[in-house]
């Protein structure tokens, strides 16, 4: 299973961080780089440590039905693969998030846009990206559609501890991939695009007590020639 955590937030490098690496896990952070700017040192830090930092977009934009695609390749993806590639010390292939779950890039019926959206993705060297709801994954589902990596987004669809390891506990059962998303982590009074951080922490020891394979998105695409 993957731990994934969206938009580069500070909770992430405050709360969410130093929980995962004193249980030995390691997560994918899709940053947005508006977001991270003031705390760069930190997160090379963490991907030094083992953490993937993977690509969210520059500014984070939820409409984007009948943008450029060319403007938006150039504008919101490369700037954010190169400031991965100038963190991390390496020029590799990226994984990625959409924001706002939105895949309707440039005109055109649905199913267009999202194969004018992958395409772009392919074009910017990126292997991967992630949604934010469905299923855990079969090996035949990731083969297939790459682009379409289905997960279970903690504080929107799911907000108790119990919800969350059901969710694990089905991918255990029928070998599956399962992938969390997390957005900001708070200590108390979460909105609806929240999670406790004490819901977090039972999240990360059930995964330890379940003994099961958690790591970044990334190391799983490489099970699949990615």
């Amino acid at each position: 299973m993957s731990l994934t955590y969206d938009d580069g937030l500070d909770s992430h490098l405050d709360l969410a961080i130093p929980a995962l690496e004193s249980r030995g896990l390691r997560g994918t952070f899709y940053l947005t780089l508006e977001n991270v700017r003031e705390r760069v040192a930190e997160w090379q830090r963490a991907a030094a440590r083992g953490h993937e930092l993977a690509n969210h977009t520059v500014t984070h934009p939820c409409d984007i039905d009948g943008n450029d695609w060319r403007s938006y390749a150039r504008s919101q993806i490369d700037p954010m693969n190169r400031a991965i590639d100038i963190w991390e010390g390496i020029s590799a292939s990226h994984d990625f998030a959409y924001p706002c779950d939105v895949t309707d890039l440039g005109p055109g019926s649905a199913n267009r846009q999202l194969r004018r959206f992958e395409a772009v993705l392919r074009s910017q060297h990126i292997v991967s990206a992630r949604t934010s709801e469905g299923p855990p994954n079969p090996p035949e589902w990731v083969k297939r559609y790459p682009f379409r990596l289905q997960a279970l987004a903690a504080g929107f669809d799911a907000a108790t501890l119990q919800q969350l390891t059901s969710y694990i506990d089905r991918a255990r059962a029928s070998n599956r991939w399962a992938i969390l998303v997390f957005h900001d982590i708070v200590p108390a009074h979460p909105a609806v695009d929240e999670l406790l951080a004490s819901v977090h922490d039972g999240v990360l020891d059930a995964i330890v007590a379940m003994k099961i394979r958690c790591c970044p998105v990334g190391e799983v695409m490489k099970d699949f020639g990615s």
